[in-house]
């Protein structure tokens, strides 16, 4: 079963992306059932070995007296021959630091580390395994070269198998500008959202549009609204 693994991770690898910009700045609204409710702030920058990532969503309007302060989601770690490796995994309320999780990868033991609700737990790490914000970041390193993609995430509870298809090529358009990109599908199985993901070809397979399929039946639109890379 670990060979198995190996060989579906590489499969999703494909051939690491030399120039991989050192820093990435980028923003999104973000809408639900087709009303902007938030924004979403992301800065990445990478080092030869290390990488550092955070993205934050901020509620706006009306919309900002229900969702009461910042969402953040921190990832930092490694950068490999195979693209970004994480080693440590944060997502914060504001609101409420009760509900701060956490995940923590020891990759020399295999070993993954979840903390949130007051406890701990450890499962078995899996190879190429991200987390919830590396896993967008991942592609600039490792476009998707196969039209099946698996893939291991944790959203620090629980590391989760993910099943993605291609669905080939579309122009889209965001308020950042026209894009052709690749257009990725993971379907909605039980209690699990589903998901969609517009990669933009010529600016390094970066995430431009993100829609989440929730499993109450809400929908979730992430489309970028600005993005500058350095060290490219």
């Amino acid at each position: 079963m670990k060979k198995l693994l190996i060989v579906l991770c590489s499969l999703w690898m494909g051939t690491v992306l030399a120039a991989a910009p050192q820093q990435v700045a980028a923003t999104y609204s973000l809408s639900k059932q087709g009303q902007q409710i938030g924004t979403v702030t992301e800065n990445f920058k990478q080092t030869e070995v290390r990488y550092q990532l955070e993205s934050v969503t901020s509620a706006i309007g009306v919309y900002a007296l229900f969702m009461k302060g910042k969402i953040r989601l921190i990832s930092s770690g490694e950068v490999t021959d195979h693209g970004l490796r994480p080693l440590h995994f944060e997502h914060h309320r504001a609101a409420d630091p009760a509900k701060t999780v956490q995940a923590d990868f020891d990759w020399e033991k295999m070993n993954l580390t979840h903390s949130f609700d007051g406890k701990t737990e450890s499962v078995a790490l899996e190879p190429g395994s991200q987390d919830r914000i590396s896993l967008q970041y991942q592609f600039m390193f490792a476009p998707p070269v196969k039209e099946d993609i698996r893939l291991f995430m944790t959203t620090g509870k629980k590391l989760n198998l993910y099943h993605y298809k291609l669905a080939g090529e579309e122009k889209i358009t965001t308020p950042a500008g026209q894009f052709q990109t690749i257009h990725l599908i993971k379907q909605r199985t039980g209690d699990e959202d589903g998901t969609e993901i517009w990669l933009a070809k010529k600016r390094h397979f970066f995430p431009v549009r993100i829609i989440v399929e929730e499993h109450n039946g809400g929908k979730m639109e992430q489309n970028l609204t600005s993005l500058t890379f350095e060290g490219e």
